[in-house]
């Protein structure tokens, strides 16, 4: 039982320092940002892993596309060092975005998540966002191509 205590109050204080990621993500400011994360990060995508320099690279060119994104949490649940959040993400295609020219459409996708944290830094982060549906929003993909696949 006092280990279980333990484990909820870390998760609790997990939970926190996320809220505040996602506050500091909201307000686009990477250079805070990237305060949250360890200098051994590593960030997996769907087909890589990506270590700090590499995620800040990233991130500055979304909020770049996006410069007015914002993220609501609309779960968020935790266990020992692990985060998941699951949110909607609102943004307007305002910049260039893997190659496609600024649309200005209003852009909005869930993006699921997992954070390992330790020592009040993230050190591992699994991330997967509705890309498709994104594109769609944006005009890149035919309506056919994810009607098709509802």
């Amino acid at each position: 039982m006092i280990l279980e205590e333990a484990n909820k109050t870390v998760a609790e204080i997990n939970k926190q320092i996320i809220r505040r990621y996602v506050e500091t993500w909201n307000r686009g400011d990477l250079k805070e940002l990237t305060e949250f994360w360890s200098p051994n990060l590593i960030h997996h995508t769907r087909t890589n892993a990506h270590g700090y320099q590499d995620t800040q690279r990233i991130v500055g060119a979304i909020m770049a596309a996006f410069p007015d994104m914002q993220f609501q949490i609309d779960d968020i649940l935790a266990e020992g060092d692990k985060v998941v959040t699951r949110m909607t993400w609102r943004g307007t295609h305002s910049g260039t975005y893997m190659g496609a020219p600024p649309t200005e459409k209003q852009v909005t996708c869930t993006v699921l998540g997992v954070a390992r944290l330790a020592d009040g830094k993230i050190v591992e982060h699994w991330g997967v966002t509705d890309e498709l549906y994104m594109m769609q929003q944006m005009g890149l993909l035919p309506e056919e191509l994810l009607s098709a696949m509802a």
